[in-house]
């Protein structure tokens, strides 16, 4: 009997620990951006969860869409490119960088995706506008890691919040 009410007991917990973590998920992405002075670049790797990015893509572009590990589809490689390029921006020297789609890949329940702006001149400030997911989530947090010289600067921007500068 007591066996009983344990098994009871532990099954409505474990069903009531997912339904709260289900229900007060957490949104956030992920970016570092690094420049090679050597090379005149910023190496930019960004990582979104799958099933969030997934819902953006199918309700901004095509309700077809499907993230799927190991397929290279060319349509949905345009539109995460298309949807970067209107999401990220980064200025230096007031020009705004164009960011070049290289790739993606899957990592558990994220997506990584693999961007690059190319001749990049030697710079001492940086701004960032991040909105990407704000349009579909409301708490989306976006949290920046910017690399140069060895040296590591962050922002957390937000929909309310998205741009802020670095200076180095």
């Amino acid at each position: 009997m007591k066996i009983d009410r344990f098994v009871i007991l532990f099954i409505c917990f474990i069903s009531l620990s997912g339904f709260t973590s289900a229900a007060h998920k957490y949104y956030m992405s992920v970016t570092e951006i690094e420049y090679v002075e050597e090379k005149e670049t910023l190496q930019i790797i960004s990582r979104l969860f799958v099933d969030d990015f997934e819902k953006l893509l199918k309700t901004r572009y095509d309700e077809n869409v499907e993230l799927i590990r190991g397929e290279n589809n060319a349509q949905t490689n345009t539109y995460i490119s298309k949807y970067f390029e209107d999401k990220l921006k980064i200025l230096i020297q007031n020009k705004q960088m164009s960011l070049k789609f290289i790739g993606k890949r899957y990592e558990d329940d994220l997506i990584i995706c693999y961007f690059e702006a190319i001749k990049v001149k030697e710079f001492n400030q940086v701004t960032i506008k991040n909105l990407i997911l704000t349009d579909l989530f409301e708490d989306q947090k976006n949290l920046i890691h910017f690399k140069k010289d060895g040296n590591t600067e962050s922002l957390m921007l937000m929909k309310d919040k998205s741009k802020g500068t670095i200076k180095f």
